[in-house]
């Protein structure tokens, strides 16, 4: 696979995770709001940083 192909790949992947986490359906006005899990985001921005340095690494 090339450099090219894999960040069209890339590209594709992120905006179908986007479209469908906005394409989930709302939830009711008595649900309450609960704080978000920040390790959540820790985690996610370190697999998305561990798979960008792995592509790169493959790529040279």
């Amino acid at each position: 696979m090339t450099m090219k192909n894999s960040q069209k790949l890339v590209l594709f992947a992120f905006i179908l995770i986007g479209s469908i986490a906005n394409a989930q359906p709302g939830f009711d006005d008595t649900v309450e709001d609960v704080a978000p899990i920040p390790g959540l985001l820790i985690a996610a921005a370190a697999a998305i940083g561990i798979g960008v340095r792995s592509v790169y690494k493959k790529s040279k």
